[in-house]
């Protein structure tokens, strides 16, 4: 916690909404994680090629700290661009944690060694632990973590992998004002919901972008291919085939980071079911449904991949590729059939 003791860490299943009810906590204002996640419209599919035999990466959102959520609370939320350790401790003097994206692959704590990166991840900074070093408060842990100023600096600034944050964005946030009515932006979230992800801007997002990762699949064993260095599911710096490092990537896209399917869609499930409990709409819940099918689907694939990690034959990579391909499909299928079920809501 910092010196004013408000701050408690928590752990999350979304790093994004997790971080942001924590701080809200703080301010004296409770709210469930599936709420702001739901409410914030962010959720969808987002799909990266990688040149090369890098991996491409799959995120579960379309859209990065859209703050609708916590706008429907009447919370002042200020963006700050601190470019230096003392930068930071200067914001944590006045509030009790600041929210920063950084990336994945260069925070100690995972392991990885930035062998792996994700520039769509975010923690809360609580206060400095003396000159040098700060508690981080990490979603995905029990407990807060210390990183040194030099290695937060580098996560906040990192280029590897998009999404991007080129202009070391942190944000501090206000107390909420108000108490949103869920019975009446519920819905509006939800028409958001429908139009991004049926229809986005970029044939990489949404449903479009699942039938992307589908197509793309299948060239992965010709253009993921040579031995790479990686860092397996203990931390173990290991050399390995490129086309089993890009699987065991989207294995832990999936269900690690929460980024596919295995976390996302069933926490848009739960909101959709609080809608329609709300509203007594029961579309909600039928359409709530249907996302959790899809998370059962993407799970199942994401645990496949996790533990076929240390598998390199040719012709058993080439197995789970297609579990990859077909997976997306039968999502997208799934996924359509809900949204599309919504869409006169």
């Amino acid at each position: 916690m910092n010196a004013t003791g408000r701050y408690v860490h928590r752990r999350g299943l979304h790093c994004e909404s997790a971080c942001q009810c924590a701080v809200l906590a703080a301010a004296g204002y409770e709210v469930d994680e599936e709420t702001v996640f739901g409410l914030d419209g962010g959720f969808g599919f987002s799909f990266f090629p990688a040149s090369g035999n890098a991996p491409d990466i799959v995120v579960g959102k379309q859209a990065v700290m859209p703050l609708r959520a916590v706008r429907l609370m009447g919370v002042e939320v200020v963006p700050h661009a601190p470019k230096s350790g003392a930068g930071l401790a200067g914001l944590l003097e006045s509030a009790p944690a600041v929210m920063t994206r950084v990336d994945l692959g260069l925070l100690p704590h995972w392991g990885l060694e930035g062998r792996s990166s994700f520039g769509g991840y975010f923690v809360n900074v609580v206060r400095p632990l003396g000159a040098d070093a700060f508690e981080v408060s990490d979603p995905a842990f029990d407990e807060p973590v210390s990183m040194s100023t030099a290695e937060l600096q580098e996560a906040r600034s990192s280029r590897n992998s998009p999404p991007l944050n080129p202009d070391w964005r942190v944000y501090v946030f206000g107390a909420p004002r108000r108490t949103p009515q869920l019975d009446r932006v519920g819905p509006v979230a939800v028409r958001t919901l429908c139009r991004e992800v049926l229809k986005p801007g970029s044939r990489n997002l949404g449903l479009p972008g699942m039938k992307q990762l589908a197509a793309a699949a299948p060239s992965w064993p010709d253009s993921k291919r040579g031995e790479v260095e990686d860092v397996d599911l203990t931390g173990r710096v290991i050399r390995t085939d490129a086309l089993a490092r890009q699987l065991l990537h989207l294995g832990r896209q999936i269900e690690s980071f929460g980024t596919g399917g295995g976390l996302f869609r069933p926490m848009i499930g739960r909101y959709l079911d609080k809608v329609a409990d709300s509203t007594g709409e029961a579309r909600y819940a039928e359409a709530a449904a249907g996302f959790h099918d899809s998370g059962r689907l993407w799970s199942t694939l994401g645990s496949a991949l996790l533990t076929a990690g240390t598998v390199t034959a040719r012709d058993d990579l080439t197995a789970l590729v297609d579990a990859v391909s077909d997976t997306a499909r039968s999502a997208t299928d799934v996924e359509k059939r809900a949204l599309t079920a919504l869409t006169p809501l």
